[in-house]
């Protein structure tokens, strides 16, 4: 919690992005602003996976403001996934003590640090699903048949990964269950008929009520697959370099290299457990277990990641998450193939250490990129409401006041500037989520900087780039403020970038340049002069 609460700001690098939406949502559910957000904007009339974020961020600033509605949904996150994790491990083993603080490890990861708080909530959602799932195995009521659906639907609401994942599982810990009971009967051979069939047709039921269940949002998925069918059919093959960066674990490796000797002993202490594991399962022979349906999740997991490719329906960093996700059940596999005992109990103990030394450069990292974000929300007071704002930003990864890079792992300042909506409405046109379909929110053509701007996301490129005139000729929308993040004279020599340039300082003016010179705001002139009045001292307009 400290992570999330010493600083000013938790930056991610899609958060300040969710937090806009959310925001945007907000204000059309209070009716304010609707206009001015109606001209560029619409809300999306299906069901999606991946709202779940964006209408529990829309509802907590109802109450609270901005960020700390960010800090609350995140915190909600730790919450949710610590207990359900930590929930399946006892259940997995009740006798080892230390054994489940190695769920710490995994609070905080690449995909969080990404932003992707969805796929985040989902991975929490997904522990409680298969945690709802194996008390329904255990004994069928209204109940808990009735928790497993709302967990199901959650799951499926925060991202379509988990949900899908999450139905395997629950299938495989069926079948495992199944298995399990059938071996036993062949030690009670005189068991009665009417029990063995009362057994079967308790499985058949189990079989019933899990089709039913994942069925609705089956129907759904099905339906958002499809719109996304335009991406061409899954193609399966082997990556090789995948084998290689296994090895890394760099799921676990969040905002700077620094953090990448700390993971790599988590990784090896983790295979090591886990061959261990396997050979105490199997060294006797094979036997089914109540839980070897997680065992098959494991299974699956690796095989996403070793032939899926990267991109799938919309979304990226494929194979990253499937690494998560194999980690996740190689934690519940040694959880209950291991015995419980010193050696459980004292990997659970250093792989608190772990997270504690890992903990350390990242919060480090947070209190510069949070010091950054200041910066950034500092020009707010120079700008109006009711504007337009493009930012370009020439250093995602952040720039500290001596220069120095701040999160070489991850670019957390790809949207930091969508912290500024909060105490007046504005349009920021790098709004990249409302151009995928899929959240809540979508530009409208007419107006969609990803169309008319740029194309293929040109304006988060490095250098960025945009046609602010064609924009404007195009959509008849005036960009009042462009700011820039972290500029340097170096990118005049790129020849996309300098026709950009050109633009901006003769159609914009200085009206703001941070303390530490990372942020400068140009607004809009009332009339465009010359450009060879505003280029740099000695620079020609040939130059």
């Amino acid at each position: 919690m400290l992570q999330i609460w010493l600083q000013g700001y938790f930056l991610t690098g899609d958060g300040p992005c969710h937090l806009y939406n959310a925001q945007i949502l907000h204000d059309l559910w209070s009716g304010k602003n609707i206009a001015f957000y109606e001209r560029f904007f619409e809300v999306v009339g299906k069901p999606n996976p991946n709202w779940m974020t964006h209408v529990l961020l829309g509802a907590l600033l109802f109450v609270f403001k901005g960020i700390v509605a960010e800090k609350i949904l995140l915190s909600g996150y730790v919450v949710l996934f610590v207990s359900g994790f930590t929930r399946l491990l006892k259940r997995l083993d009740s006798a080892s003590l230390f054994w489940p603080l190695v769920v710490f490890v995994f609070v905080f990861h690449y995909v969080l640090a990404k932003g992707f708080y969805n796929f985040s909530f989902s991975m929490a959602l997904l522990f409680w699903m298969i945690n709802t799932w194996l008390l329904v195995l255990e004994r069928i009521n209204a109940v808990r048949v009735a928790g497993f659906f709302v967990m199901v639907c959650l799951t499926f609401f925060a991202h379509p990964v988990a949900f899908a994942f999450g139905g395997f599982c629950c299938l495989a810990l069926l079948v495992s269950s199944y298995a399990l009971e059938k071996e036993n009967r062949k030690e009670r051979e005189e068991a009665k008929k009417a029990q063995r069939n009362g057994r079967q047709k308790l499985i058949f039921q189990n079989l019933l009520l899990l089709f039913l269940c994942i069925l609705p949002c089956s129907l759904m998925l099905l339906k958002f697959a499809a719109g996304e069918a335009h991406e061409g059919a899954i193609v399966l093959h082997p990556v090789k370099n995948r084998i290689i960066e296994f090895a890394d674990f760099n799921c676990l490796v969040n905002v700077s290299s620094s953090e990448a000797i700390l993971v790599r002993v988590v990784w090896f202490l983790l295979s090591g457990l886990l061959l261990y594991a396997l050979f105490q399962r199997f060294r006797k022979g094979f036997q089914w277990q109540r839980y070897d349906g997680l065992f098959g999740g494991m299974l699956f997991a690796l095989f996403l990641y070793l032939f899926f490719p990267d991109k799938l329906f919309g979304g990226s960093l494929f194979a990253i998450r499937a690494q998560y996700l194999w980690g996740l059940f190689m934690v519940c596999c040694i959880g209950y193939m291991v015995p419980a005992g010193k050696l459980k109990n004292g990997a659970g103990l250093v792989f608190f250490l772990a997270f504690t030394g890992l903990s350390i450069p990242r919060m480090l990292c947070m209190a510069s990129a949070s010091d950054g974000v200041k910066d950034i929300v500092s020009a707010e007071q120079f700008i109006k409401p009711f504007s337009v704002v493009l930012p370009l930003d020439f250093s995602p990864g952040g720039l500290d006041k001596k220069g120095a890079v701040i999160a070489d792992r991850n670019w957390l300042f790809c949207h930091a500037w969508q912290y500024l909506v909060f105490d007046k409405p504005l349009i920021i046109l790098d709004n990249y989520e409302a151009n995928t379909g899929y959240f809540p929110l979508v530009w409208k053509d007419s107006t969609n900087p990803y169309h008319h701007l740029c194309t293929n996301g040109a304006m988060e490129g490095q250098p960025p780039y945009a046609t602010i005139n064609y924009y404007k000729s195009k959509t008849g929308v005036t960009i009042d403020y462009i700011m820039l993040w972290c500029y340097q004279d170096k990118w005049l020599w790129d020849e996309h970038f300098r026709k950009l340039y050109k633009e901006i300082m003769a159609g914009y003016r200085l009206v703001y340049k941070s303390e530490s010179g990372r942020v400068e705001l140009y607004e809009r002139r009332s009339s465009p002069v010359s450009i060879e009045a505003v280029l740099p001292e000695g620079q020609t307009n040939q130059d």
